[in-house]
């Protein structure tokens, strides 16, 4: 009953990796100039201060993982018969097996379509990140009741024809556990 399922690898999208570093870049830029500026009011220049080390800050970070990312040859996302593995952001899920997802699905937010796929153990998957990752997993889980989402933007393969390849492997996956539960009776 066990057919195997070929693995699908996903590179990240150079091209878009490079608009993102570049956007960042430009950011970082605007925060130098909102430091450095001295054209404006005092209590002006305190709060564009404010703000240039904020973007400065963000964006930098943006900038370093962008570019990193653009550079590496590491896989951005793969699908095989086990799981998947998920590197495709800063909140990515890393390593996934079927068995530990209790749905998928499509959804959208801020304009953005993005896939959801929701653990059976949240909390234990959760307590497996980082400190800031974790948070940033959490307010996400929150807002659309997916422990992973995962976003086009660091995809070669539409986000529709992701989704159908994760869809299939995960029902095969949980067709053999129903068949193997019923066989060992």
């Amino acid at each position: 009953m066990s057919t195997s399922y070929e693995q699908h690898v996903e590179y990240p999208n150079r091209k878009r990796m490079a608009l993102l570093t570049a956007g960042a870049a430009l950011f970082v830029a605007a925060g130098f100039f909102l430091i450095f500026d001295r054209s404006s009011v005092t209590n002006d220049s305190i709060l564009s201060g404010v703000i240039g080390f904020l973007s400065i800050l963000f964006f930098g970070l943006c900038f370093c993982y962008s570019l990193v990312k653009m550079i590496k040859k590491e896989p951005s996302f793969v699908i095989d018969e086990d799981g998947f593995v998920d590197a495709s952001s800063y909140t990515a899920g890393g390593a996934v097996a079927w068995r530990d997802v209790e749905n998928i699905f499509m959804y959208e937010l801020m304009g953005q379509k993005m896939i959801g796929v929701k653990l059976r153990d949240e909390k234990a998957f959760l307590d497996r990140q980082n400190g800031m990752k974790r948070k940033l997993m959490t307010v996400n889980s929150n807002m659309v009741d997916a422990t992973i989402s995962v976003a086009q933007s660091s995809l070669t393969v539409p986000l529709d024809q992701l989704y159908i390849m994760m869809m299939s492997h995960w029902r095969h996956v949980s067709d053999n556990m129903i068949y193997d539960s019923y066989s060992r009776r």
